[in-house]
């Protein structure tokens, strides 16, 4: 059982790029493009094939999948190997994967957020961490907490969190006397009411 371990050397044959794919397999190619997109889907949903890239890093990794494109927030993440999480401990999981993420238009770099899968959630699991800056290229690691009383174990293969892509808005930073007033001010906690 994989109780976490640390990114050792990508197997012959891996290391490919794959788009993230699409459960389930049933395609039908966009008039005037190479992208597919799944039956009945309108031809605005070919974004997602470029949207993604994946490089498997190893043997028995799972690119990620989008069920219903340009429906769901996010993209399914898979657990490269079985993990044991104890009852309040936090586990990286291993997803054995890599990704570069891009706006479907603009092509300007995307960051991720690995966030809960409410099938998971519902079993006392909860992901923590999860930012994924724009830029990374390391393999995906899912940090993932059992608020239990019991041992869960996370098979390989099985659906563990979810990677929802967002604009990387952040710029220089520019130090001020003051700032901009607003109507909240310096109200802070609880001061809207309850």
């Amino acid at each position: 059982m994989n109780k976490s371990a640390p990114v050792g050397k990508t197997p012959a044959g891996a290391g490919h790029f794959c788009a993230a794919s699409l459960e389930p397999a049933s395609l039908r190619l966009v008039p005037g493009s190479r992208q597919r997109v799944p039956e009945g889907a309108p031809a605005a949903f070919a974004y997602y094939r470029s949207m993604l890239r994946v490089q498997l890093l190893e043997t028995g990794a799972r690119p990620p999948v989008v069920a219903h494109p340009g429906e769901d927030l996010g993209y399914d993440l898979f657990a490269l190997g079985t993990t044991v999480l104890e009852p309040r401990a936090t586990v990286r999981v291993r997803t054995g994967i890599a990704v570069e993420a891009r706006h479907p238009e603009t092509s300007a770099p995307l960051g991720l957020l690995v966030r809960d899968r409410s099938s998971i959630a519902a079993r006392g699991i909860v992901t923590t961490g999860g930012v994924i800056d724009a830029g990374y290229r390391g393999e995906i690691l899912v940090l993932m907490t059992n608020h239990g009383d019991a041992p869960v174990q996370l098979n390989a293969g099985e659906k563990i969190a979810q990677m929802i892509p967002v604009p990387v808005l952040t710029g220089p930073v520019q130090e001020v006397e003051t700032l901009e007033e607003s109507a909240r001010a310096t109200k802070g906690f609880g001061s809207s009411g309850r």
